[in-house]
């Protein structure tokens, strides 16, 4: 990781006046995909072709994306909003899922 600066925050960046945390957002939610991907082209199997640990990887980008949906929501005062609509879809999920 590099740490230099870049100077200020562009829009949409962490630090922006502009919707700040937006990209990070969305780097880290095609970055889950890609392993949710991987998952399903190696049929569920924790192991990639190459090797991959994708159980791994799936807690990390989990977790990075929980962090960026966090911090994009606290910091876009969306926080309320969204957290009821996620209780909301929530239960409609676990709903689905003990119905089978």
């Amino acid at each position: 990781m590099d740490d230099r600066d870049f100077g200020p925050a562009g829009p949409y960046e962490i630090g922006s006046s502009t919707w700040p945390g937006l990209a990070k957002l969305a780097e880290e939610a095609g970055e889950l995909v890609q392993i949710l991907a991987k998952l399903v082209g190696a049929s569920g199997r924790d192991t990639y072709y190459d090797g991959t640990d994708l159980r791994a990887r799936l807690v990390e980008e989990c977790g990075d994306l929980l962090a960026a949906v966090t911090f994009f929501t606290e910091t876009n005062a969306l926080g309320p909003a969204v957290d009821a609509r996620a209780q909301a879809k929530l239960e409609l999920f676990r709903r689905w899922h003990a119905e089978g």
